[in-house]
């Protein structure tokens, strides 16, 4: 670590530990019985099923607020504080999969469409540089009408031209961005037009169901094209947006900095005169900083103990709200199918069935999740509880099954084996109960634990052999949460699995608009995901929430990716 960093690192800590000096002492957490999540921690609620192609809209630009108490108006000022636990491997969201990156671009970027941060529990797509959308009689055709008066924080303004670039960047690597996770839901785009500085026409090659659920993510932000073409396509430390907050500052290790955005198109908005976010990678730093008000929002990656919910519940309750949410994000065991041995699927089976799923939600998460093991989460598009139970290694784990297959692989006697894992607490927490649960049948797993960049890097490229580890999608729709991970080429399709059987069923079913066949068809692609097993999935997990009470009109997000907008929030003292 060099001096600087290291002197920036010491002097945030000097001031967190200064500033909780100043405030009422707070006993630090301690161990506890693990707690019983409540209804929500331990059952997701239902998926939002498809809809088909929206009907011609014209919506406002700005989501109402949520309801405030009687007499209650917003206030303006203020700083929101929040907690992070790491660096982002980059300030690009089209370059990137990972909430440490959208915690602090997702205030500054607007995307055409974004997901209605007070919806809960529903993923509702509203306008967001849009003013509406109107579908074409074919469902293919999908027209955006772009507001007035929307300026980037550099002045100049934001066009149609410039949406159409930001698409293009994400699906087309001739642009530059070689490493783009989402250019999977942007495949079926045919053309993108601009035909005049306001409107924005997508035409789709089929229609599609998830369309407009897929596009409504914070990763599919619109970038000024003059100033990515001026960085040669680089935008990983440049930040300019046209959202309710601008960029000021970021420094590694330490914090960032939002300030407001005076001229944003959303009248009488922002509330806030900025957010700050501090990066603490310890759980227990940051837990004593929300505890002691040093902080007002714990971001949710990662997310409380299930035992730090429980002193928050029992003795700050009347200080900081606490909820459950259902997060589609699963832990797994990730093969790179491609590199030997783990291309023999009789191994990655073995895997899957040595796992104690139970178990081992109970000890990586303290039980804050569900169980899992096919490709799709919990909730509408599962496959039905009734047939996962007959799955072998669903309920129990089968090591002597296990130990067989290993035998037929021609390892009799086991295997070492090297598992990357990221330095993230709640990833290295799984990779010990996965080794743990792999030890029974013979395999002795090396974990390798990397940072967030070099890890990022090299799962991106392929260059591992097995890594436990976990990723999270923006909905609960397959074409985003199958899509990203399995179909071959995709960018989060870190295990290099190709099947086109698969393939071919993937792209039927995304074109289906009838969700009964529609459904049959997500079935089958998780049973051939279990027989392949490119990601032995152990289970899913719930995201806590935990914001204290003078924190105004912020609702949790079904998926934590959604929570970073900041545009509606205002604080009461």
């Amino acid at each position: 670590m060099n001096n600087r960093r290291f002197i920036k690192l010491a002097g945030c800590f000097i001031v967190l530990a200064l500033l909780t000096s100043a405030c009422a002492p707070a006993a630090a957490p301690t161990a506890q019985a693990k707690a019983t999540p409540p209804s929500a921690a331990t059952k997701a609620p239902a998926a939002t099923p498809a809809a088909k192609p929206a009907a011609p809209t014209a919506k406002p630009a700005a989501p109402a607020p949520t309801a405030k108490p009687a007499g209650e108006q917003p206030r303006y000022g203020g700083i929101f504080t929040i907690g992070t636990a790491g660096d982002p491997p980059s300030l690009d969201p089209h370059r990137e999969s990972t909430a440490y990156t959208v915690v602090i671009t997702g205030g500054t970027y607007n995307g055409l469409v974004k997901y209605d941060p007070h919806a809960w529990p529903a993923f509702k797509t509203v306008p967001d540089l849009a003013t509406g959308w109107q579908l074409g009689p074919d469902g293919k055709a999908y027209t955006f009408n772009l507001v007035k008066g929307a300026k980037f924080h550099d002045g100049s303004p934001v066009t149609a031209e410039d949406a159409k670039y930001s698409f293009d960047r994400m699906r087309d690597p001739q642009l530059g961005l070689v490493r783009s996770p989402k250019r999977q839901e942007l495949a079926n785009i045919a053309n993108i037009d601009a035909p005049d500085d306001s409107t924005v026409k997508i035409t789709l090659k089929n229609p599609q169901a998830s369309f407009l659920t897929s596009i409504s993510a914070v990763f599919f932000a619109v970038m000024p094209k003059r100033v990515v073409l001026d960085k040669k396509g680089d935008m990983t430390k440049t930040i300019l947006g046209s959202g309710p907050f601008k960029f000021k500052d970021y420094s590694q290790g330490v914090s960032f900095e939002l300030v407001k955005n005076p001229d944003y198109f959303v009248k009488g908005r922002p509330y806030l005169d900025g957010v700050k976010g501090y990066i603490m990678s310890d759980t227990f730093t940051r837990f004593a900083a929300l505890r002691t008000r040093n902080i007002l929002w714990w971001s949710p990656f990662p997310y409380p103990t299930m035992s730090q919910a429980k002193v928050i519940e029992e003795q700050l309750s009347d200080k900081i709200n606490f909820k459950w949410e259902f997060h589609p994000a699963w832990y797994g065991m990730i093969f790179n199918v491609n590199k030997a041995p783990w291309n023999d699927v009789r191994l990655r089976q073995a895997v899957t069935l040595s796992f104690d799923r139970k178990k081992m939600l109970s000890v990586g998460l303290e039980g804050a999740g569900v169980v899992g093991m096919s490709g799709q989460p919990p909730g509408e598009w599962a496959l039905p509880e009734e047939e996962m139970n007959k799955v072998p290694g669903y309920t129990r784990p089968d090591i002597e099954a296990a130990k067989k297959l290993m035998a037929e692989a021609g390892f009799p006697n086991g295997l070492r084996a090297e598992a990357m894992v990221r330095s993230t607490g709640v990833h290295q927490a799984f990779a010990t109960v996965t080794k743990d649960a792999v030890a029974a049948i013979g395999i002795a797993l090396d974990l390798s634990v990397q940072d967030i960049t070099v890890y990022d890097d090299r799962r991106f490229r392929k260059a591992f052999d097995i890594s436990p580890g976990a990723s999270g999608s923006a909905s609960m729709d397959p074409d985003i949460v199958m899509g990203n991970h399995y179909v071959s080429g995709a960018g989060s399709n870190w295990a290099a699995y190709s099947n086109p059987t698969f393939d071919e069923l993937f792209v039927k079913q995304s074109q289906t608009l009838d969700v009964a066949e529609r459904k049959k068809m997500v079935w089958e692609l998780q049973r051939i995901l279990l027989k392949d097993v490119p990601i032995a999935v152990a289970y899913w997990s719930n995201t806590g929430y935990a914001w204290w009470k003078e924190v105004r009109n912020f609702t949790p997000a079904v998926s934590y990716f959604n929570a970073y907008d900041y545009q509606d929030i205002w604080l009461a003292r």
